[in-house]
């Protein structure tokens, strides 16, 4: 599952269904390719 929240934890997205051990590199991608998609605002991703 991969939830993201707000600084006042306010839940804005949240995606169920993955199982088990997996990567978060593939939870992220999944999320990011739906037609609902995982929005990331500009200058706030980090590396």
């Amino acid at each position: 599952m991969l939830g993201v929240f707000t600084p006042d934890m306010h839940f804005v997205y949240v995606l169920p269904g993955w199982e088990g051990f997996v990567a978060d590199g593939w939870v992220l991608r999944d999320a990011i390719c739906r037609m609902h998609e995982l929005k990331v605002p500009h200058g706030k991703v980090q590396n």
